[in-house]
């Protein structure tokens, strides 16, 4: 796989995900730091590309705004069952709203008996995490999978020690195909920009598009082209730059 990124032309439009990509990873999920020197290059890139810049992440929406404040973009949140389009519309999907609180309250005595896991509770979705203990790993998977017996409309999607519950048939993918219906996306060739399992939905749809796909780091993927954090961060600047 080429590590070496490719040219990138003015009609391009970008979707980057959060956590691992923008930031690195933090023990919890609520202690990660976003650079100011992050912030200023996703302004940039906005202003170079005619506001074609989306974060595509499992995050909540606040959760993104309160990070990149006081920058307001689009975003995919929660794999896309949250989407802010760029004229700042909010696109909800409720329809397993009521299964999700359901499973979180299946799970809620595991994260009482063990403290270091972390239940991190969406609009529309549930994250177990346990980089807190990592030994618990296949306990959570077993639990995780125990909570949503039974429930309509949820699928399991691990993620880098992590387990996200969340409605089925919406997922980062489905996210990036949606702005690209609408300005200033439309027409324009999408590139993609992540790091863990959670963003492989959307490196084949991308590919599927004739656009560019970027993992960060190492681990099987579908992207095209390969890059570390810093490199990427680097590379982002010198595009935003660019005359």
């Amino acid at each position: 796989m080429p590590t070496s990124l490719p040219p990138i032309s003015a009609n391009a439009a970008f979707f980057i995900d959060f956590d691992g990509t923008l930031v690195a990873i933090a023990p919890r999920p609520d202690q990660v730091h976003v650079e100011s020197r992050v912030r200023h290059v996703l302004e940039r890139l906005t202003e170079r590309f005619d506001r074609a810049v989306a974060v595509i992440t499992g995050r909540p929406l606040d959760a993104v705004d309160g990070f990149l404040a006081p920058l307001t973009l689009p975003v995919g949140a929660e794999h896309g069952s949250v989407r802010r389009d760029a004229d700042g519309h909010i696109h909800f999907d409720t329809r397993s709203v009521e299964a999700v609180e359901t499973v979180a309250a299946r799970l809620a005595p595991l994260i009482e008996a063990n403290p270091g896991l972390i239940l991190e509770r969406k609009q529309t979705s549930v994250a177990l995490h346990y980089r807190q203990r990592p030994e618990l790993g296949e306990t959570c998977k077993d639990a995780v999978e125990k909570a949503v017996a039974g429930t309509n409309g949820l699928v399991i999607l691990p993620g880098k020690m992590v387990f996200e519950v969340r409605p089925k048939g919406l997922d980062k993918g489905t996210a990036v195909k949606a702005f690209l219906d609408e300005p200033p996306f439309k027409g324009r060739v999408p590139v993609y920009i992540g790091d863990d399992v959670t963003d492989e939905d959307a490196f084949a749809a991308v590919n599927a598009l004739g656009g560019i796909t970027i993992k960060i780091d190492d681990g099987n993927t579908k992207a095209q082209y390969r890059i570390d954090r810093p490199g990427l961060i680097d590379w982002l600047e010198s595009l935003a730059s660019a005359r």
